[in-house]
């Protein structure tokens, strides 16, 4: 379910019993798709999606397996049993076709964080516009303009299959809500007339599956719609409930730590000069130093070049040792994904490289041994903040092959306040909507704590109070 690419997509697990082998942690990113289970009564198997039921045993006539199929069928109509408390902490995969009638989509937005990633960063797609026969490549200023119109809560409203997409009172689109899927049948917008959307696989005006930005839409999926259910969400074509954000979010908030010093942070870097020495103290970077990562030895500027992360800490006075990445952002607050897609790619790619491979480390050094230079001003801040050049390689070898070191990543923002997600989340436990982006934050983050679970390693968020 997560909607980074760098995420592990699926994975089997196999156990006498599963409480006793997977954690909690970062579960209910994953949503079954399908699971056996064995008891007293038999050994049964079962696929969400298909709703199919099995029990092994041996061969029986047409009459026994006519009468397991009504006891089934009575049991799941009864609905008296209740769900095992393990298997609750999955999101859970929901039939569009199975939707309670009166359950009403009311927000549609796109993935505009997406589609920008995917043309400015990944350079999968562009967009192009007839001019005179000829198609032209739209400039950054243009394609920027045309994601921020595409930036929008869409409305949703209708009673029917077919649905209008309202922005500010005014019909700009429909959907169409069918038993597999939800699609995009319809998007008006002013600044998306006449645009369309190539694979950069095609020289500019050559792609023969150029289509119009509607389509593209709708053919990836790149939207996500809310329900009058607030624990529902179609997400990149699959609709799911996730019980935890209506419950308050109590697990998710324990990922986000507060820290005071970013309140008055002003840039992710700071301002540079030549006899600098260090990070300005009101930067992302200078929080960084000096208190998100107090206490370790070893801490290293990384930024920049082939970077795993903005600094990379080593603790072998602890109890565990640790390693932890940093990845420091600074921004306006917001309760959005925008801010949080590039350094929680960035973060979920770099989770390999937390063993520090020997190798790859040596191939660092020389660059760690000089100062930091930035825009062209060559400071006189060192990358080796603490620690000894001489002894570093070896204190990163203790860390490494310590049995129980610990792994950490941390993104830092100043642009993220707990109080505010904590305030959503009670919100949206009291009933009220939730903000469409919002949503896409939390599974957004949510993805980004699993996917450190997956790799062995345990994700933050340094925020605002």
């Amino acid at each position: 379910m997560s909607v980074s690419r760098f995420a592990m997509r699926n994975k089997t697990f196999e156990a006498d019993d599963l409480r006793d082998v997977v954690g909690t942690a970062g579960s209910n990113r994953y949503a079954p798709q399908t699971y056996s289970v064995r008891s007293d009564t038999g050994h049964f198997s079962t696929t969400p999606n298909t709703g199919r039921i099995a029990q092994r045993s041996d061969r029986v006539d047409y009459e026994s397996l006519v009468d397991y199929a009504k006891l089934v069928i009575d049991d799941l109509a009864d609905g008296a049993a209740v769900p095992a408390a393990f298997m609750r902490n999955f999101a859970r995969p929901i039939s569009l076709e199975h939707l309670d009638d009166n359950t009403r989509p009311v927000i549609l937005a796109v993935d505009v964080a997406g589609i920008g990633e995917a043309i400015h960063d990944r350079r999968d797609i562009r967009l192009v516009r007839d001019v005179g026969g000829h198609h032209v490549a739209l400039s950054n200023v243009e394609v920027d303009a045309i994601l921020t119109d595409l930036a929008t809560a869409f409305n949703v409203q209708g009673d029917e299959k077919l649905l209008e997409l309202l922005r500010e009172g005014e019909r700009v689109g429909a959907i169409a809500l069918n038993k597999s899927r939800i699609a995009l049948r319809d998007l008006q917008l002013p600044l998306c007339a006449e645009v369309e959307v190539e694979s950069c696989d095609h020289p500019l005006g050559q792609d023969p599956d150029r289509m119009t930005i509607r389509r593209y839409l709708d053919r990836t999926d790149s939207f996500i719609v809310l329900f009058d259910q607030l624990n529902l969400a179609y997400i990149h074509g699959t609709l799911f409930r996730d019980d935890a954000i209506v419950g308050g979010g109590a697990t998710f908030l324990r990922y986000l730590r507060p820290e005071a010093l970013l309140v008055p942070v002003t840039s992710e870097k700071g301002a540079f000069t030549v006899p600098q020495t260090t990070f300005d103290a009101d930067s992302t970077f200078g929080v960084v130093i000096a208190r998100v990562a107090d206490g370790d030895d070893v801490l290293v500027c990384d930024d920049l070049g082939d970077e795993w992360a903005d600094f990379i800490g080593v603790n072998n006075g602890s109890t565990p040792p640790r390693i932890t990445f940093y990845h420091a952002k600074h921004g306006p607050l917001s309760l959005g994904a925008s801010p949080f897609h590039v350094s929680v790619s960035q973060a979920m790619k770099n989770l390999r490289r937390m063993n520090l491979a020997a190798d790859e480390i040596e191939q660092k050094m020389a660059g760690w041994q000089t100062t930091y230079n930035n825009d062209g001003v060559a400071t006189s801040i060192p990358r080796i903040i603490r620690g000894d050049a001489a002894t570093l390689q070896d204190e990163i070898a203790r860390a490494r092959i310590a049995p129980d070191t610990t792994r950490r990543v941390f993104i830092v923002t100043s642009s993220l306040s707990r109080q505010a997600v904590e305030n959503a989340l009670a919100a949206i436990a009291g009933g009220e909507a939730p903000d469409p982006y919002f949503v896409q934050l939390y599974w957004l983050l949510s993805s980004f704590f699993s996917a450190c679970t997956d790799m062995n390693a345990n994700g933050y968020v340094s925020c605002r109070p």
